[in-house]
Formats: C-alpha cells, structure tokens, sequence
C-alpha cells in the first residue's frame, strides 16, 4: 500500500496543486484592483452614479477586451462559444475587483457622502481588496519572507503613487 503521508506533507501537496488554479484567477483579481484604483484615483467629478458608471464600464470593457484578447490568441480553430464561455468564467475577477468600490461609491450616495471623499474611501477599498487578492495569490506559494518583504514594499510604493495622484488631481 501507499506510505501514509504526514499532514504538512498533504497540506504542501494540495496548495501545490492548488496553486495553478487559484494563480490565473487572483492575477486577474490584482489586475482589475489595480484598473479600477486608476479610475478612482483620477476621479474628479461631483456626481457619484457618474463615479460608479466609470468603474462599471472600465471594469467591463477590461473584463470584455481580455476575453477578446484570449480568444485571439487562440487562433482560428479555437474560436467557439465554448472558449468564449471558458475564458469569460477565467477573467471574471476583474469584474469581482470592482465589487468593494462600486459598493462604498452607492452607499456614499445613498448616504450623501460628499462626492471626492467617497471617490477616497472607494480608493482605500479597492487597495484593501488588492491587498486581498494578493494574499489569495500567495498563499498556495507559502513564500519566503523575502518574497513577502518584496511584496510589501511593492505595495507600499502602488499605495503611495496612488496617493500622490489622488491628492495632485485634487
């Protein structure tokens, strides 16, 4: 019979496993936080649905010029519904990634948030979320802390330009 396996050993197996499924989805995720952090960080309107139509039609024409992209790539033979479908299921965290800021810009609306304050606190969701999205990459890695470190440091110099413009467009 098969050797029993120890529970680090079944754990290390399944994240490695794991790892190309969740690696495609959670780059995508990353991508779309960061599209949709250009587009609050840029805002300068005074009318929120306005801010919300924005991140609504980036995050769906990304979302649609990837899939294109795809099934491009693809060539001729590979063109169906099917691969459409496929490939459309795959890039669908760049819509997931502008659930937490379209939900803080309505709600600020809703609420009569001050319209620049709401584009801030929809930017600071979308970072929170990038922040999620690359926890979800680098989990099934288990990295070393340099490659932790590396990926604090990168965060810190996207939060940090996105600051400076957010506050120089001000």
């Amino acid at each position: 019979g098969r050797p029993l396996r120890s529970r680090a050993h079944r754990r290390r197996w399944h994240s490695v496993r794991m790892a190309p499924l969740l690696r495609p989805s959670t780059a995508e995720g990353i991508y779309g936080c960061l599209a949709v952090a250009v587009v609050c960080t840029a805002w300068t309107g005074s009318y929120l649905p306005e801010l919300a139509a924005e991140i609504i039609i980036y995050s769906l024409t990304l979302w649609a010029f990837h899939i294109y992209a795809r099934v491009a790539h693809g060539g001729w033979s590979s063109r169906s519904g099917e691969t459409v479908r496929y490939w459309a299921k795959a890039e669908w965290p760049h819509l997931e990634a502008a659930v937490p800021a379209l939900v803080v810009v309505v709600t600020g609306w809703v609420i009569g948030l001050d319209p620049a304050s709401t584009a801030d606190l929809a930017l600071a969701a979308t970072v929170a979320n990038l922040l999620l999205w690359q926890v979800a990459l680098l989990i099934p890695e288990r990295p070393s802390v340099r490659a932790l470190v590396i990926t604090v440091l990168l965060d810190v110099a996207v939060v940090a330009a996105l600051i400076s413009l957010r506050l120089w467009i001000k």
